[in-house]
């Protein structure tokens, strides 16, 4: 009649097998040499390589566009922080001017922030 389906070898099955021995040997390899001195002493030697690497780049492309006379992201983010401190002390004159120009009987009320523009649109009506 029928043949038991155990006699033919799952293929696989024997992949699966090999394929989770592989990882556990390798699994108990790589945490063994993770866990010597040596290999912290090379991470950090190639984090200092890798840093360095960082640096000589920024360097040579701030080099670069200064030839090209174009700004590089360190001029640009200085020319920002510059433009909000002067943004800044603007705004500082401008309520001082504010405080300066009003009658001394409307120097009680308190000062009015930057007047709203009419409202011109109406809600539609259903």
């Amino acid at each position: 009649m029928a043949e038991p389906a155990s006699s033919v070898p799952d293929p696989f099955a024997m992949w699966r097998d090999w394929v989770s021995q592989s990882e556990r040997q390798w699994n108990t390899f790589l945490n063994e040499a993770m866990a010597s001195p040596q290999y912290g002493q090379s991470l950090g030697r190639f984090m200092e390589l890798s840093l360095a690497m960082q640096k000589t780049m920024a360097e040579a492309m701030g080099r670069y566009l200064g030839a090209l006379n174009m700004p590089t992201r360190t001029d640009v983010m200085a020319l920002g922080e510059r433009l909000a401190t002067i943004e800044e002390r603007l705004i500082g004159i401008e309520l001082r001017l504010d405080q300066l120009s009003r009658p001394a009987s409307d120097e009680a009320a308190p000062l009015e922030t930057v007047p709203r523009p009419p409202r011109t649109k109406r809600p539609v009506e259903p």
